[in-house]
């Protein structure tokens, strides 16, 4: 296993603030349904190695909405695990979402309360009738009175004790259909189903619907309605029509998951996605409720994994790619119309509790907190909610890379340049693997401006720019920000011709193929300048296998190597190039 430590080496990107009003009522979200039971399995939460309550920290970055989910009854399958002591029996039960939701409010931020309708998680392949509800699984009259009665006493309940939730999402993943399977006897997989028919399940959708608006007409607060679908981009639109056509109207929220491990599609189509359902549903709001990304491929724990694939335009993983990706999330649903994300289960560490499938959580290498230290890590994606990063929609990302090979790093890798907020600035650089660096910020279409590299945290460790590149002020390298994300790659104290190329254009002319690839993969490379070196490095940054005076048209080695994702580097006498491939 890797030495934890070294993953958490890369520092926070900053982005430029512009002047420009943020996104008004938007839903930086974050579902923190494990948090609880996490703090009595032993988990001590902790921001700069201090510990501090674990709301506040997400309060604190940005985060304006909690999602938690509420089971009808749990402890049938939970009470059998045996847990550490001094941990309760069960959770997600209604006591435990009154103390979720009290100290979520208590932080400041609003709550989402998630009813699943069952005892057990509910998704696109199992949404199980509660056992308390199975003697009138068939009888629809009784299970609409079921449904009514239980979610009007539910949500009175809280409003008497002052924790009526701001959202209630009615379901989760509801692509079946809602409370229509029957359970096996003695665990949580599907034996049966009670019915396949829309307009049962829009009678039982209704059912809720009603209690919801009857409590919040005289309640504290009257909460916003959602709905919530998977399983891809492509079929949303379907789902939220076929809904509609079946008398479920009286709604506010139109839901999502959409998980690239799961569902695949690029961040573009997560956009234009989105802008088509606000074009298709002008009256309903359009929300990413639930997604996630990990920074890591390592497993830390006795637990697998289960948010394995990352995007391919996010390689290598790491938690600055992480930060990355959910940036770049968030500002697409943003762009589209949407008006919120939620991150499902930042906060679920590793601890010595059980789940149903064993000890530990799948989500250590997604978690916002080292799997070390329990620390929030600031240089991952826990500050992606943070307002500087949607202050201008209108910018473009704009990406540096220095090759840093042969170079002394170990007072780390620095950018400076007329982008920062103070003239002067030096900011931390990300450490890609393979000795390149990598910072990223926002600025707008015809932008210019200076910018060199450090090894060090101070001008005594810049880079002396060679006259040939200095072509900003005499001394400094030179951007110019077009209608279109750009990535500079440069080397160190190097001229040549640095490589200038737009996101996903084919890295300057350098072309790996097939990409996907088997057990060898061809070089093609127009602008390399004769024969180059190439690296493979995997996803923990480490360089794999090498190849030397590689020509163009060249077929390389790959047999013998895992399949997954790879960064193939090129090097000649004059450049690098990079670019992400998949071994299959």
């Amino acid at each position: 296993m890797q030495n934890p430590s070294c993953i958490f080496l890369f520092p926070i990107f900053l982005l430029l603030a512009t002047p420009s009003a943020r996104a008004q009522n938007f839903y930086f979200g974050n579902d923190l349904s494990y948090v609880n039971q996490m703090e009595d399995c032993g988990a001590v939460y902790k921001e700069d190695m201090q510990p501090k309550d674990v709301y506040q920290i997400f309060a604190d970055h940005g985060t304006n909405l909690v999602r938690v989910r509420l089971w009808l009854d749990p402890s049938w399958w939970q009470g059998p695990l045996v847990q550490p002591q001094g941990v309760k029996p069960w959770y997600n039960d209604l006591e435990d979402v009154k103390e979720t939701i009290q100290r979520a409010k208590g932080a400041g931020m609003e709550v989402m309360l998630d009813l699943h309708f069952s005892d057990f998680w509910a998704d696109p392949g199992r949404q199980l009738i509660p056992r308390a509800w199975l003697d009138v699984a068939y009888d629809l009259e009784a299970m609409k009175d079921s449904v009514y009665n239980y979610t009007t006493a539910l949500l009175s309940g809280l409003d008497a004790e002052g924790l009526m939730p701001d959202i209630v999402k009615v379901g989760n993943e509801n692509n079946p259909g809602i409370l229509r399977h029957i359970p096996e006897e003695d665990g949580f997989e599907v034996i049966g189903s009670v019915s396949n028919s829309w307009n049962r399940h829009g009678q039982l959708y209704n059912k809720a619907i009603q209690a919801i608006r009857e409590v919040g007409e005289t309640a504290s607060i009257d909460p916003k309605i959602a709905v919530h679908f998977s399983g891809g981009l492509s079929g949303l639109k379907w789902n939220f029509n076929n809904l509609l056509n079946n008398g479920v109207t009286d709604f506010d929220i139109m839901g999502f998951s959409y998980y690239y491990a799961w569902h695949e599609g690029s961040i573009a189509q997560l956009q234009s996605t989105v802008a088509d359902l606000v074009d298709e549903f002008p009256d309903y709001e359009i929300m990413a409720v639930e997604m996630g990304y990990l920074w890591s491929t390592q497993n830390f724990d006795q637990l697998g994994n289960i948010i394995t694939e990352p995007d391919p335009q996010y390689l290598p993983v790491s938690p600055a790619t992480q930060l990355e990706y959910m940036i770049d999330y968030t500002r697409a649903v943003m762009k589209g119309g949407g008006t919120g994300v939620i991150f499902w289960e930042p906060a679920w560490v590793t601890t010595p509790c059980k789940t149903p499938w064993g000890t530990g959580t799948s989500h250590d290498h997604v978690a916002f907190f080292d799997p070390v230290n329990t620390n929030f890590m600031e240089n991952g994606g826990g500050v992606w909610p943070e307002a500087p990063y949607y202050q201008d929609l209108s910018t473009h990302k704009v990406t540096f890379e220095v090759d840093m090979a042969g170079q002394d790093v170990s007072g780390g890798v620095f950018i400076s340049g007329a982008f920062t907020d103070t003239p002067g600035e030096i900011r931390p650089m990300a450490n890609m693997g393979g000795g390149i660096y990598s910072y990223f910020t926002y600025l707008p279409a015809g932008e210019e401006g200076g910018y060199f590299f450090l090894n060090g945290n101070d001008l005594a460790h810049r880079e002396t720019v060679p006259a040939g590149c200095a072509d900003w002020m005499d001394t400094d390298r030179k951007y110019s920000v077009p209608n279109h994300d750009i990535e500079y790659s440069n080397t160190w104290a190097s001229c040549g011709e640095t490589a200038v190329f737009e996101k996903d254009s084919g890295a300057g002319g350098l072309l790996f193929y097939p990409n996907p690839a088997g057990s060898s993969i061809a070089l093609d490379c127009a602008n390399c300048m004769g024969s180059g070196d190439v690296q493979l490095i995997d996803m923990s940054g480490n360089t794999i296998r090498g190849f030397y005076g590689v020509q163009s048209g060249e077929r390389l080695d790959m047999s013998g190597l895992p399949r997954g994702m790879y960064f193939l580097k090129w090097v000649d006498e004059k450049r690098f190039f990079a670019k992400k491939v998949i071994l299959e």
